[in-house]
């Protein structure tokens, strides 16, 4: 059975500091900004309604993420499945008015998902600006105390499937329905359910090379990287933007098409010391890296 997702829709991110995220994402990642209210702003990279949107808050916090499903039953679907298994429906109200169907799931740490039908294409695919110029928005990688059990979930009720793990399910990847290695990534955290790191989809290497150009013009360092991942097979660089989440900056994720493709399970090696596991050119990541971490937010 195919994945009841086709792809990351969005991250949706409490921050406490409004006008300092939106210029971050639109000086460094190069995002556009679509619209913006006093608590309120909508980001996009593409021709896409929105991908990265930012709620002024006390704190800054991971909000929601939404994953889009390209056909309208699987709302319902994913509805039913999120009964069965006992987990609370947040909201069956779109969260954006342009959204037409959704459907909002609260799993056991935190987590906050939204299915939703197709983000409309109502934006210029190219625009001018700052930053780099993502492809697009591609993945995130959530924080769990039990990664197993909260993986396992997301699968039973999402459909998602499992294209690679560590041995003691420290690290997990999800895939949806385009076939990218994991558009749902999973970590062990002594904190809890959180948010790692999310990702922008990079065009080639030199926007690698431009990224830690501007980081520098702002008197800013890179995370991690830039490197290649064992896991996914992508090229990465990470950096702290100005809200205090870990962005992800990647390319050349592999894709997996086969349907009855059969998940790896690889060594980490202590401390996730296995460079053919994270990262194949050799360097292992930074204690900042180790230990990032943002809260979910609290449910009103």
């Amino acid at each position: 059975m195919e994945p009841l997702v086709h792809r990351l829709g969005y991250i949706a991110l409490n921050v406490s500091d409004l006008e300092g995220a939106i210029e971050d994402a639109r000086e460094i990642a190069g995002a556009a900004l679509v619209d913006q209210t006093p608590d309120l702003a909508l980001l996009t990279s593409n021709a896409r309604h929105a991908e990265l949107i930012l709620h002024r808050a006390e704190q800054s916090s991971l909000r929601a993420i939404g994953l889009e499903t390209l056909d309208p039953a699987n709302v319902d679907e994913v509805a039913r499945r999120a009964r069965e298994a006992g987990l609370t429906i947040v909201s069956e109200t779109p969260s954006l008015p342009v959204i037409e169907r959704a459907v909002s799931v609260a799993f056991p740490e935190g987590h906050v998902i939204e299915i939703h039908t197709p983000m409309p294409r109502d934006r210029p695919p190219r625009y001018a600006g700052p930053g780099i110029h993502p492809r697009f928005l591609d993945h995130v990688n959530l924080t769990a105390a039990d990664p197993a059990a909260s993986a396992h979930l997301m699968m039973q009720v999402l459909g998602l499937k499992l294209s690679e793990r560590t041995q003691g399910w420290e690290l997990a990847w999800m895939r949806a329905g385009d076939g990218r290695h994991h558009t749902i990534g999973m970590a062990k955290s002594p904190d809890g359910g959180g948010l790692h790191h999310y990702s922008w989809e990079f065009a080639d290497f030199a926007d690698f090379k431009r990224l830690g150009d501007v980081l520098d013009a702002r008197d800013r360092t890179l995370a991690w990287g830039p490197g290649r991942h064992g896991a996914g097979d992508n090229i990465f660089a990470y950096y702290v933007d100005a809200a205090g989440f870990l962005v992800e900056t990647t390319a050349e994720m592999e894709i997996i098409a086969d349907p009855h493709f059969q998940p790896r399970i690889v060594d980490p090696g202590e401390n996730l010391s296995n460079y053919k596991v994270v990262n194949r050119w050799g360097q292992l990541p930074s204690q900042a890296w180790m230990t990032h971490f943002n809260i979910c937010a609290v449910l009103r």
